[in-house]
């Protein structure tokens, strides 16, 4: 007989084969890096919680951003002014104008000598002013235009101040506390934090409260 030279063929198997059914792998759900606690011994979960609650700690206690602390500083410098000039007011002292004023459109007037009443009450105005300039260009405060807030501020040393009573300065004083009000309220909604303008607690100056 003659060498076979074909392909190799298994012999057929007798009877059927039954054939296992596919399982399909289980889906794992990612854990964002938090480690299998059961795989952990008791010492290092006990680290693992520790760290755990030290960073939501951290998280709770991190100072507000730098554009929120900016904002809120000048609310601050705004508010006190406005507390410093209000007190000024309530003093109700004679206050005369620094000057007569001969063409307001080229800044001329003859200047009048002024006492020390006067010249704190005219500070205090203009700082008033620059807090609240301040104040809106940072977009801490909105509302009507600048020049319109300005020109409904009265400066007491001055002739329109000697025609304007003071009861009349004092409403003026409360729509500027009204817009201090509604400033605060915007920031801390804006950003979702809340802070405590009368109790600074830390290095910022600033009392963050949750």
């Amino acid at each position: 007989m003659g060498e076979y030279i074909g392909p190799l063929v298994d012999a057929p198997v007798r009877g059927t084969t039954k054939q296992r059914p596919y399982t399909p792998l289980q889906q794992v759900t990612p854990t964002q890096g938090i480690p299998n606690q059961s795989n952990l011994s008791p010492k290092s979960q006990e680290n693992l919680r520790l760290e755990q609650a030290k960073r939501a700690a951290d998280q709770a206690t991190a100072p507000p951003g730098a554009d929120f602390m900016a904002k809120a500083k000048k609310l601050k410098d705004f508010e006190g002014y406005l507390t410093d000039y209000k007190a000024e007011l309530n003093k109700d002292l004679m206050v005369f104008p620094k000057e007569i004023p001969i063409l307001p459109s080229q800044g001329m007037a003859i200047p009048l000598p002024v006492g020390s009443d006067t010249a704190r009450m005219n500070s205090k105005y203009t700082a008033l002013l620059m807090g609240l300039k301040d104040a809106y260009e940072l977009g801490a405060l909105t509302g009507p235009d600048m020049s319109i807030v300005e020109s409904q501020i009265t400066n007491p040393a001055t002739i329109a101040g000697a025609m304007t009573s003071r009861d009349a300065m004092q409403e003026q004083v409360k729509v500027l506390e009204g817009m201090l009000q509604r400033g605060k309220q915007n920031l801390e909604s804006s950003y979702n934090k809340k802070i405590d303008f009368g109790t600074p607690t830390n290095s910022s100056g600033w009392k963050v409260i949750k």
